[in-house]
């Protein structure tokens, strides 16, 4: 189902961006683009977001084995219904349901993405959308996948499985093996055992905690096609050095050690954007 919005805003020019996005990791990414879209008119055009349908009982994205399964049917609408209202309410199409189709194909040709971004999105996506935006298809995983760590549908309770500690936020490149096209770039680490050194009794902590810098990491690559086609290059980025970008104070909350409710992990707003890598970013960041 594609649900339009009251008022569509118009093509901005900038660079063509489609979010596939869902839960609460997704909804962060999108107020991530949109605050840019307002700090920044004509960088980016935000065209479309594409989120998963949790209520329907035929959707193919995992439900019962993805994070989807740790949130009530009441959470789980709220979520969905969350990304709609946002979308809709800056003037953007949102698109719920199957991608496996003709008729999201012909969608995604209307919006002609340069760029794909994904972050906890349920279904797996074909080499026809994966290869059709010219500077690439990036997914979030939250899983040390470098250390072959959480590939699939279970990256935290395989995370535990392994005893780890600390996890990190992996971007990747979209292919057809899930979760297993080439990394671009790995967040600094994050703690995920709470101060006794336990973990969390409930997963959504992990869910909330890891996925918290992805609004840097969206900043960071941004930046980097940004910067790449103000000089007439268009084409996927290889690596990003999110180390290198993100501020220490930002490293310290994300070493803070994990709470056992969801709702008292400290999020990151998103940054300042800095046109040029070489300038970084500004530490001066607010926590709430």
């Amino acid at each position: 189902e594609l649900i339009l919005p009251p008022e569509e805003k118009p093509r901005a020019g900038g660079l063509r961006v489609v979010l596939f996005g869902s839960t609460t990791a997704g909804h962060l990414v999108l107020e991530t683009l949109l605050q840019f879209n307002r700090n920044h008119p004509g960088k980016i055009d935000l065209s479309a977001v594409a989120t998963d349908n949790p209520c329907d009982p035929k959707a193919r994205i995992g439900i019962k084995k993805r994070v989807w399964k740790y949130y009530s049917a009441l959470q789980q609408r709220k979520l969905m219904d969350l990304m709609i209202q946002e979308a809709c309410t800056a003037g953007i199409p949102c698109y719920t349901g199957s991608v496996k189709n003709d008729y999201f194909k012909r969608l995604l040709q209307q919006w002609d993405p340069e760029l794909i971004i994904m972050c906890c999105f349920g279904q797996k996506i074909d080499s026809f959308i994966y290869h059709y935006p010219s500077c690439g298809m990036y997914n979030f995983h939250p899983s040390d996948l470098a250390s072959n760590i959480g590939a699939g549908a279970k990256p935290f309770e395989s995370t535990v499985l392994e005893g780890r500690t600390i996890s990190k936020m992996i971007l990747h490149m979209v292919t057809e093996t899930i979760d297993g096209g080439p990394i671009v770039g790995i967040s600094p680490p994050v703690s995920i055992v709470t101060s006794d050194g336990t973990y969390p009794g409930n997963f959504l902590v992990l869910q909330e905690k890891i996925p918290s810098v992805c609004g840097w990491m969206t900043y960071g690559l941004l930046n980097a096609l940004l910067e790449s086609k103000e000089q007439g290059l268009i084409h996927p980025v290889k690596t990003i050095d999110f180390d290198r970008i993100i501020p220490q104070k930002v490293k310290e909350v994300l070493m803070v050690p994990a709470e056992n409710d969801p709702a008292q992990v400290r999020r990151l707003p998103p940054p300042e954007y800095s046109l040029s890598l070489e300038d970084g970013f500004k530490d001066e960041i607010l926590i709430r």
